[in-house]
């Protein structure tokens, strides 16, 4: 355990200290010459030279020591390295607290809940769990001192999860309940609605995206030439011309995958072509552009049977749907196998500050010097 300052500038206030010395100096009791008629005719004798003297030298040390405090106050002090072992055991909400203090029988440990903030169980109610838990469980692990245990309550069924375990620097007690899941209702996403701008020559590949919403049981698409603007924020744009986009088109809420261009359309010299897509004979179906303005889709030819023959397969509106709209990953697994992993680095842990001790002593110094300032046997003199 050691002492820093997090703010060291604050013992400037230390030149605050000369205040009291003056005071104490202007204030001090004087002594009066008074001549008497008998020694008047008397040769004079030079006067001894007079010292500097204090005096009420306690409430003098009183005062100095408050204003040291009041400038370590300043520098706000902290210590590092202060231990804590105390036990530490995260709930996930939704878990019966009585089953889960029954199960783990430590009654010393600081419980809280595995949420955002991770409140104290004592002091309130089950808070619902709105980030990823593996998310949850590195940032408890980033907070806690390194000799606390910790002991996680799990259900059996797990929910939220991220593809892969957690890596904590601390091996984790992980005990399981048995809960029952919440059977969550399947949702499938609404099919995509299509907002087409074509030219002339673009027109021609209609068609086959008419047939595309029919497949998907989608809204009708909203098609129209390139002169009229998108209107439609929520649907994807295709852009069937040989023109370049329209300006602003990019920085706007499709990009980044929700806009498809004709293979005719300008591509920047400055772009990264990655293939996306491949037809069963390996000709190139879609293309992904990155720019920096923007991101978008591109068709690597002509929407045109004879030059894209996967036009005609059957399974084409369901690849293309799965491009555009990419199912949601599986976040449901038994909690016995996403026990954490260890071996991360240990997080450094943040200095305490000891300001509360200092106002404390300041507090209580402050009506010690009071009182004495305003002591019977001062009035008049101090």
């Amino acid at each position: 355990m050691s002492l820093l300052w997090l703010f060291p500038a604050g013992f400037i206030a230390l030149a605050a200290l000369l205040l009291p010395l003056l005071i104490h100096l202007a204030r001090r009791s004087e002594q009066r010459i008074i001549d008497f008629a008998a020694l008047r005719w008397l040769s004079a004798k030079p006067r001894p030279r007079r010292r500097i003297r204090f005096d009420e030298w306690p409430l003098l040390l009183l005062r100095l020591l408050l204003l040291t405090l009041l400038a370590l106050l300043l520098a706000r002090p902290a210590l590092t390295g202060v231990a804590d072992s105390q036990a530490r055991v995260a709930v996930l909400p939704g878990l019966d607290l009585a089953a889960a203090r029954a199960a783990v029988g430590n009654a010393d440990a600081q419980w809280l809940w595995l949420a955002p903030g991770f409140p104290r169980t004592d002091k309130a109610a089950a808070p619902p769990a709105a980030q990823p838990l593996a998310s949850l469980l590195r940032e408890l692990d980033a907070s806690l001192p390194a000799d606390a245990s910790l002991t996680v309550v799990m259900p059996s069924v797990l929910d939220g999860l991220d593809a892969q375990r957690a890596q904590l620097s601390r091996e984790v007690r992980w005990q399981v309940l048995e809960h029952a899941p919440v059977a969550a209702a399947p949702t499938a996403p609404a099919p995509p609605r299509l907002q087409i701008r074509h030219d002339a020559e673009g027109k021609q590949g209609l068609r086959y995206l008419q047939a595309l919403v029919a497949a998907w049981n989608s809204p009708t698409a909203d098609a129209g030439n390139d002169d009229v603007a998108f209107t439609d924020n929520a649907a994807f744009h295709i852009w069937l011309s040989a023109k370049p986009l329209p300006a602003g088109l990019l920085n706007g809420p499709n990009a980044g995958g929700r806009l498809l261009v004709d293979a005719r359309t300008p591509v920047p010299a400055d772009a990264q072509r990655m293939p996306l897509w491949r037809d069963a004979d390996g000709r190139l179906v879609l293309e992904q552009i990155n720019t920096a303005q923007g991101q978008w889709l591109r068709w690597a030819a002509p929407l045109q049977a004879a030059n894209l023959p996967v036009l005609l397969d059957a399974g084409f509106p369901a690849q293309l749907r799965a491009i555009l709209q990419p199912p949601a990953a599986a976040g449901r697994a038994q909690a016995t196998t996403m026990q954490p992993l260890t071996g991360a680095a240990a997080y450094p842990q943040p200095a305490k500050e000891v300001s509360h001790w200092l106002i404390l002593a300041i507090a209580l110094l402050f009506l010690l010097e009071r009182w004495l300032a305003s002591a019977p046997r001062r009035r008049g003199s101090a």
